[in-house]
């Protein structure tokens, strides 16, 4: 004869209850299209003393203007570093807004998608710095990535992009526009 052992009721559904949860919040949680996790040592550069000036940055619909106003220019310059985190050293450029305390960096390339596949375009990652002018928390930001439609499944050609918090966090993704007024994107339609 064998003996079942008894979890008591109230164990069991406090345990299915904790599942639940934990469950809804992954559901919940953004799910970005492309795999973009610029890492910390990205996230802080400063410009060398040999930067160019410029007011621009990126190609295509990945890009923005930092031009506050007629004759305003920003530190431009390039390295080779992993701008998205996966492991390979990409040419890519970088532009500090001095007067928003804000720095993009960007490539055009290769990246890959969430689902698996490979995708070919342009990569634009903003990172807030402390005191910017936006009030942002220090090391949060955006990036949005240039796809065909059906690359990293996407329905229509444009661009995708998540908004992070100052610990890496997705905090929303989806369908993105840049506005570059307020150094900013706007998720047209949330992904999850």
């Amino acid at each position: 004869m064998t003996r079942g052992i008894r979890i008591p009721a109230i164990f069991a559904v406090s345990v299915l209850a904790g599942a639940a949860s934990l469950f809804a919040q992954a559901a919940s949680a953004p799910q970005a299209p492309v795999k973009v996790n610029p890492p910390a040592s990205v996230k802080s550069k400063t410009p060398p003393a040999n930067a160019g000036k410029g007011t621009s940055i990126g190609k295509g619909k990945a890009s923005t203007t930092t031009a506050n106003a007629a004759g305003d220019t920003d530190s431009i310059w390039a390295e080779k570093v992993d701008i998205d985190g996966d492991g390979n050293v990409d040419d890519t450029n970088f532009l500090w807004d001095d007067e928003d305390k804000v720095l993009y960096f960007s490539k055009d390339g290769t990246f890959t998608c969430t689902n698996g596949g490979t995708g070919t375009g342009g990569i634009l990652v903003a990172v807030y710095a402390a005191g910017n002018a936006y009030n942002k928390p220090a090391n949060s930001g955006w990036w949005v990535a240039d796809v065909d439609k059906g690359e990293c499944g996407a329905q229509a050609a444009g661009l995708v992009g998540c908004k992070f918090d100052g610990s890496g966090a997705y905090t929303s993704c989806g369908v993105a526009v840049i506005d570059a007024k307020t150094d900013d994107i706007t998720i047209a339609s949330v992904s999850r």
